[in-house]
């Protein structure tokens, strides 16, 4: 039997299921790589696919392996056969089988020993992945298993044409003065729409979205006969136009790839139009809210530029020297301007935006106290606490039993 062309092979699953596939060697090297995500292929990364290797290698040919990793992302995993013999795996996924909350991504960050730096990040990437139901990973497994265990037949189309049908000549019609109307006020509203977001205002994109609904439907039927292909299209075109609005009220631009990567996704894996629909409204809402909690516009460039490096790393250890650097200038300087525009010394800028994102935690039952601080970015424990208690006017654990009585 001639060997199966795995190239072919992993293309054709990937178009058709729209999952992530990757192919490694026997060695470990990735022979082919077909992850629609950055985000994704980042957690490849960090993930040792290579021990799965032997353990694979002892299952016979016909088995594949559901793989769970300690962050809860799962894959797929089969034997590459060439010629009967194993010279390698194919890997699919990341998938999950179940929605996360905000506990469940809490527990993993603990867990996984990650800050409230990659929270977002990582919540951005569930929120974007395919949920697979037991009887399709079965279903997936058993066409993997078939798929890279034979060789791939070749197929040949063969067109059949009506010779009957006729082709519909369009004709050029005069944009009438209602239709100029309704197209200016279509692309008034867009700039509404943009506008809201840029300010971060919840409200104003909420009055939009009966707009954004209504023109979703009106371009639907902009590609004939395919109104879901048509939705997509002017749903991507919305993603576009509310990744744009954000940049503009002032979100640092690495949010900004997780959150339009992930809508482009969402939006790709829609099979219905009522679904894109309540996709976009919430897709403008999510850009309004991160306007709202990380938007550095009212600072001047280099303060902006600091703000947004200090956001980006909460969780982890940063010096004014640091972000000096970072940024490209002198550290007293940075200091002193920091002071004057922002009306807080960088440390305490720093610390209140830590305590912040703990308060978010603190809601909560769990985790400990001591897991908050040090997913918040403070090594000391006793030091959060005065910190905190400085700030809140409260200890923590007060802090958290007051929540609790509301």
């Amino acid at each position: 039997m001639p060997s199966p062309d795995y190239q072919q092979s992993a293309k054709l699953f990937h178009s058709a299921t729209q999952l992530n596939i990757v192919i490694y060697s026997h060695a470990g090297d990735q022979l082919l790589d077909l992850t629609d995500s950055g985000t994704i292929q980042a957690f490849h990364s960090r993930t040792e696919f290579h021990q799965i290797m032997i353990q694979l290698a002892a299952q016979p040919a016909n088995r594949y392996l559901h793989f769970v990793t300690a962050t809860k992302l799962e894959y797929l995993i089969v034997g590459l056969i060439k010629q009967s013999q194993s010279v390698g795996m194919v890997v699919v996924g990341p998938f999950i089988t179940n929605t996360f909350n905000r506990e469940a991504v809490n527990d993993i960050l603990i867990d996984n020993s990650y800050t409230v730096s990659e929270r977002r990040r990582l919540e951005q990437l569930y929120q974007g992945l395919p949920i697979l139901s037991s009887t399709r990973i079965a279903d997936i497994g058993a066409l993997l298993v078939n798929l890279f265990n034979h060789a791939l037949v070749q197929s040949q189309p063969v067109k059949l044409i009506d010779k009957r049908a006729r082709p519909h000549h369009t004709t050029l019609i005069n944009v009438s003065a209602e239709s100029q109307v309704q197209i200016e006020k279509r692309y008034l509203e867009e700039q509404e729409l943009m506008d809201a977001i840029a300010a971060g205002n919840k409200q104003g994109v909420e009055k939009q979205q009966h707009s954004i609904a209504r023109i979703t439907e009106l371009f639907s039927n902009r590609i004939p006969h395919q109104p879901l292909r048509s939705t997509k299209n002017i749903s991507f075109v919305y993603n576009t136009l509310c990744r744009i609005a954000a940049h503009r009220g002032g979100v640092q631009p690495v949010y900004l790839n997780d959150i339009s990567e992930k809508y482009a996704l969402l939006i790709e894996r829609q099979n219905t139009v009522s679904g894109l629909k309540s996709l976009t409204a919430a897709m403008a809402l999510e850009y309004c809210a991160l306007v709202d909690s990380v938007s550095t516009n009212q600072y001047s460039p280099m303060i902006k530029r600091a703000a947004d490096y200090i956001l980006l790393n909460l969780g982890h250890h940063i010096s004014l020297g640091e972000i000096a650097t970072e940024i490209g200038t002198n550290p007293s300087y940075l200091s002193r301007k920091f002071k004057a525009e922002v009306g807080l010394t960088i440390t305490d800028y720093l610390n209140e935006k830590r305590i912040s994102e703990a308060k978010k935690y603190l809601e909560r039952p769990t985790p400990s106290v001591t897991d908050i601080a040090l997913m918040a970015g403070f090594n000391n424990v006793t030091y959060f606490i005065k910190v905190f208690k400085r700030v809140v006017g409260q200890t923590p654990l007060d802090y958290r039993n007051s929540v609790g009585r509301r």
